[in-house]
């Protein structure tokens, strides 16, 4: 008999580093595969990420459109009691055997308690990585913890994840998806997406900038962000603005980004761009600021160069073209100088060094060690 294998997407990052999964697992005669989509994929604040995955082509087999809500500890508390019910009673009907997850968000919670509660077994993506700024970093070793199987981004993870668990059993080093993703799919022409946006930048003249709240940290949002809007309320360039994450803080965050944006004729805010403008944006820009997991991972790759803010990132390896700083604008203004320099000295031209997260047929072997470990 076939095993019953759920894979879920929790969010607009999460989406694009499981398409090709998703696809290669859904083509496999061995294994039955489901998708779902949930959480904030259906959030119209953060930019409804559903329809990007109606525009990939993916067919979404189940929906649970129950948002995470860090507006209060009741409301994430509730939001989360919600979340567990539905998915609890959709791993019934499809009688689910496997759940495939990617990362370490929030939403994975309820995932970890129904694996136990239910004797379901968690096949998890993108383990053995670090980051001490998030609470993010508590559930990726949770999931790790209660994982059958291990799908690992390098070398330097599946070392990470070993030590850990004190066992090399089924972890494989897959490489990273995104990095897969990122060649294998048709970016949106620079030209053509401005037009889509209706905004006005020009090649290698404007900063693209992701903040997330750092959700373990002793220092109040307020504090963190204060620095980078002086920065960017000050500097003599383009930015084009994402929204954060749904995680304790991203009210405030987006709050400011709206002010900014009505101070400045020259700062754009999109909350969702999608995979394909997103990565056609860093391509194509001066540099990406922030502390989303893209600075260090497509980033680097694509050998732009990354302003790194803050600890929500501290424990993951940087590549040699990111550049990490403190909170306040006058350190983040001395790498933006530091980069102007090393772009006028062709710095970024040659080959970037230390690409920890590597590049290998993600969703090949990811559905070849599948077939291999669950189907019989």
């Amino acid at each position: 008999m076939k095993p019953n294998l759920m894979i879920i997407s929790t969010n607009r990052s999460d989406f694009s580093h499981l398409k090709l999964t998703v696809e290669k697992l859904k083509s496999s005669k061995k294994i039955n595969t489901f998708f779902v989509a949930a959480g904030s994929h259906f959030d119209k604040e953060k930019g409804f990420s559903f329809e990007e995955i109606k525009e990939e082509g993916i067919k979404v087999d189940f929906k649970i459109k129950t948002t995470i809500n860090w507006r209060s500890e009741s409301k994430l508390f509730n939001s989360l009691i919600s979340f567990q019910k539905k998915l609890r009673t959709l791993i019934k009907l499809t009688k689910t055997d496997y759940i495939m997850v990617l990362g370490d968000r929030i939403e994975l919670l309820p995932v970890i308690n129904l694996s136990l509660i239910m004797d379901k077994r968690i096949i998890h993506i993108s383990g053995g990585e670090e980051t001490k700024g998030a609470i993010d970093d508590n559930i990726r070793k949770m999931l790790s913890l209660n994982s059958y199987i291990h799908f690992v981004s390098g070398e330097i993870f599946k070392k990470n994840l070993s030590d850990f668990l004190k066992t090399d059993k089924r972890i494989f080093n897959v490489g990273d998806p995104i990095l897969e993703y990122i060649d294998t799919v048709q970016l949106e022409p620079f030209e053509d997406l401005l037009k889509d946006l209706k905004i006005e930048l020009e090649k290698d003249k404007y900063l693209l900038f992701t903040f997330h709240p750092e959700t373990k940290s002793d220092i109040d949002i307020k504090e963190q962000f204060n620095g980078i809007e002086k920065f960017l309320l000050k500097v003599d360039m383009p930015v084009l603005c994402t929204s954060p994450n749904p995680d304790k803080g991203e009210e405030y965050i987006y709050k400011r980004l709206k002010h900014i944006v009505s101070l400045k004729k020259n700062v754009f805010f999109v909350p969702h761009l999608g995979f394909r403008r997103y990565i056609s944006l860093i391509k194509n820009g001066f540099a990406v600021m922030g502390n989303s997991s893209s600075l260090l991972i497509e980033t680097p790759y694509l050998k732009t160069p990354s302003i790194l803010v803050g600890k929500r990132q501290d424990g993951r390896p940087l590549a040699d073209s990111v550049f990490k700083t403190g909170y306040s604008s006058e350190e983040i203004e001395k790498v933006f100088e530091k980069i102007k320099v090393l772009k006028m000295e062709g710095y970024f031209e040659k080959s970037v060094k230390n690409l920890y997260y590597e590049r290998k047929e993600t969703s090949d072997l990811i559905l070849k060690h599948l077939e291999d470990e669950i189907a019989f």
